[in-house]
């Protein structure tokens, strides 16, 4: 029983750390995209959630 809450206990870990970096480097891309060209990122941000006037 201790082997399998060792495991569950890495497997939930390993996803922990797994999402936090995914969302670290999806930030990491917007922020890019932003900073390339910020008109642009807002228009796309725009039409992508339906906003366009």
């Amino acid at each position: 029983m201790a082997v399998v809450k060792s495991t569950v206990r890495s497997v939930y870990r390993g996803f922990l750390i797994l999402f936090a970096l995914s969302f670290l480097l999806l930030s990491t891309v917007l922020l890019l995209a932003f900073l390339a060209n910020p008109q642009l990122m807002w228009e796309s941000v725009q039409q992508a959630f339906g906003m366009v006037k």
